[in-house]
């Protein structure tokens, strides 16, 4: 009779699991897609910009706009070579180098690991998926030795995907 009603929750279990449109996206439903959408006046905002205006630099020299405004055309800038710079000139170079690879490293080190956390599953969902698995098998089983292995093991797999619910 045990073996019976433990079968059953299992199933129960895995069959709740099943529904990722209700459990997955239970947080932010969309509750007017199948309704018509109201078409809304076409007002133009006080506060809206032209996209044609609008202009973005890296460089230190203003970007002049063009008598037909598409297109851009920047001021000269004078460049010089590494060896026609001066020392003082150098040495504020190599300095702005260095500040710059060190934030590009530091950028690239934080984008890496935020990567890698999210590439693939966490190790405590990988046990708790163990574990699980390993304890419903085994409260499967007929037996007084195989219902006890199997409840600590469900047990701990319960644990540790309460440990990766917190986490997130």
């Amino acid at each position: 009779m045990k073996i019976q009603i433990t079968v059953l929750l299992a199933i129960v279990v895995l069959a709740s699991c099943s529904a990722p449109k209700y459990s997955y996206y239970f947080d932010h439903h969309n509750y007017n897609a199948g309704k018509k959408q109201v078409e809304a006046a076409n007002e133009k905002s006080p506060i809206s910009v032209d996209p044609q205006m609008m202009a973005a630099s890296t460089s230190e020299v203003p970007v002049v706009m063009s008598e037909s405004k598409t297109e851009l055309t920047v001021a000269p800038v004078e460049r010089k070579t590494y060896r026609q710079m001066n020392k003082s000139e150098r040495k504020i170079l190599r300095h702005q180098m260095k500040k710059e690879i060190k934030s590009y490293i530091a950028e690239k080190k934080k984008n890496n690991s935020i990567q890698a956390t999210h590439a693939g599953m966490d190790n405590d969902l990988k046990l708790a998926i163990i574990f699980g698995a390993i304890g419903i098998v085994l409260l499967i089983i007929p037996g007084t030795v195989p219902l006890v292995l199997g409840s600590i093991a469900l047990i701990i797999g319960v644990v540790f995907f309460v440990k990766w619910i917190i986490r997130q």
